[in-house]
């Protein structure tokens, strides 16, 4: 066992810090792969708390993907290359209310059956579940492209490659544009499925600063600068968490930043079709240096494991190189299902659904939290809310779970060790009623506007 004891700052809850000087002592060499922590106990004892903030910090450490725990054996340092799974700590209890994972609403019961008839009507289901190119057919391809152009990104069927969801689209990227050891930058406040996979590929994250626009050019800059980045993972058309939606002076800074630096950017834009965005995309700034995510699994349904990436003509075939070497290919069948919705009008059918029914769920959470700050963004599935002063983010989560309501607090969107800010994500899309919704918002409400228990500001 290490006789570590962390250098602790003061600023915010002391949990966060100790978490924040397992990262920073990480990444100096202080602390090693495979070096055993204190015990709770241990740690606690020398640092003159009480051991259930030790647990938090290393709950907290544990789901950045820093330590893993094993029962009798202790808690230990991660190596760089093992895979780190970032999501929502704690189980939902019976009957509550999930708001902290944006997923889209039912898929029309009547659609994927009538899909997989069409498909098996045809003939040729034993030519769809053959082996395919790793990019996708040229039919799915092009399928991919149209989709891609009617959400405003320049594609081509030849620049065009299809992933498994993504999730499957973000590694892809990472792996074919950076390497291990390699820093990539993302807004301070990312995507925590990101996070996950260039953990999981051994690349370093640091967030870039951000204001109520979405990210700062100037900050991206300086990071480029002195920090001389491979890549830049940014959500420009609808920023996961808070809602942002870049500016078009903002993007044609970032364009110019990239060029000046070297620079390739990720941009994630998987609520595009459902958010509107009037500003020019990246790609069509940048075209040599986007790489560009669209995914149908959040507009249709997550088990459609089907997302498109556009790229430079340079980069594709390298881009097929990383599905190929992590999937073979994606899902044909799912590709197919694709295929045909984009041709016969159902997926526009389901959007207009999808997007009536958000409209709704944004009207109930407009009249429900008002006056509380809350941002979001029209047909956006998720709104942002800023807490008041007595409340910590993580504290008020943790209230309101044993409220029987989820929410995400804004930790786990952190894309390195500096504090986040105190609030709160809420998923307006991930009850199935609409009454659901409404009893969660109440609860979330009523527990933000009530004082803390004593002692759960830590």
């Amino acid at each position: 066992m290490t006789t570590w004891a962390p250098r602790i700052d003061e600023s915010g809850p002391v949990y966060l810090a100790i978490t924040r000087a397992i990262e920073a002592d990480i990444a100096s060499g202080r602390l090693q792969p495979a070096d055993r922590l204190p015990t709770h106990r241990d740690l606690a004892a020398a640092l003159g708390v009480n051991v259930g903030t030790v647990s938090r910090a290393y709950a907290e450490a544990r789901r950045r993907g820093l330590i893993a725990g094993t029962v009798g054996r202790g808690t230990f340092v991660r190596a760089p290359h093992e895979p780190a799974l970032v999501r929502p700590e704690g189980a939902q209890p019976s009957g509550g209310v999930d708001l902290g994972v944006n997923v889209p609403l039912g898929m029309p019961s009547p659609d994927l059956p009538a899909a997989l008839a069409e498909l098996a009507r045809r003939g040729d289901l034993d030519a769809v579940m053959a082996y395919q190119e790793p990019a996708g057919t040229l039919a799915s391809r092009r399928a991919g492209a149209d989709w891609l152009e009617r959400i405003g990104v320049p594609a081509t069927p030849e620049h065009t490659v299809v992933c498994a969801g993504a999730q499957h689209a973000i590694l892809v990227a990472l792996g074919a544009l950076a390497g291990p050891g390699d820093l990539v930058l993302a807004e301070r406040l990312t995507y925590p499925g990101f996070l996950g996979a260039a953990r999981m590929l051994g690349q370093r994250v640091r967030g870039v600063e951000t204001d109520a626009d979405g990210l700062l050019p100037d900050a991206l800059d300086e990071a480029c600068r002195s920090d001389r980045p491979r890549v830049l993972y940014c959500m420009p058309g609808l920023h996961n968490p808070t809602c942002a939606q870049l500016p078009a002076h903002r993007r044609e800074a970032i364009a110019e930043i990239a060029a000046r630096h070297d620079l390739m950017i990720v941009q994630d834009e998987i609520q595009g079709g459902m958010v509107e965005d009037d500003a020019p995309s990246l790609a069509s700034l940048a075209p040599d240096r986007v790489v560009t995510i669209a995914s149908l699994s959040k507009l249709l349904s997550p088990g459609l494991r089907v997302a498109y990436v556009a790229a430079p003509a340079a980069r594709v075939a390298r881009l097929g190189e990383a599905v190929w070497s992590s999937v073979w290919m994606s899902s044909p069948l799912g590709a197919e299902v694709a295929n045909l919705w984009l041709a016969d009008g159902t997926l526009e059918r389901i959007l207009r659904l999808r997007c009536e029914e958000m409209d709704a769920r944004h009207r109930s959470a407009a009249r429900l939290l008002d006056g509380l700050g809350a941002r979001t963004r029209a047909r956006a599935y998720q709104l942002w809310l800023p807490l008041p002063a007595h409340w910590e983010s993580r504290a008020l989560a943790e209230a309101l779970l044993r409220e029987g309501v989820r929410v995400s607090a804004a930790e786990e969107f952190s894309a390195d060790a500096r504090p986040a800010p105190d609030a709160i994500r809420i998923s307006l899309s991930a009850t199935r009623s609409r009454r659901a919704l409404e009893q969660g918002l109440r609860t979330i409400r009523r527990v933000v506007e009530s004082p803390p228990r004593p002692g759960t500001r830590l």
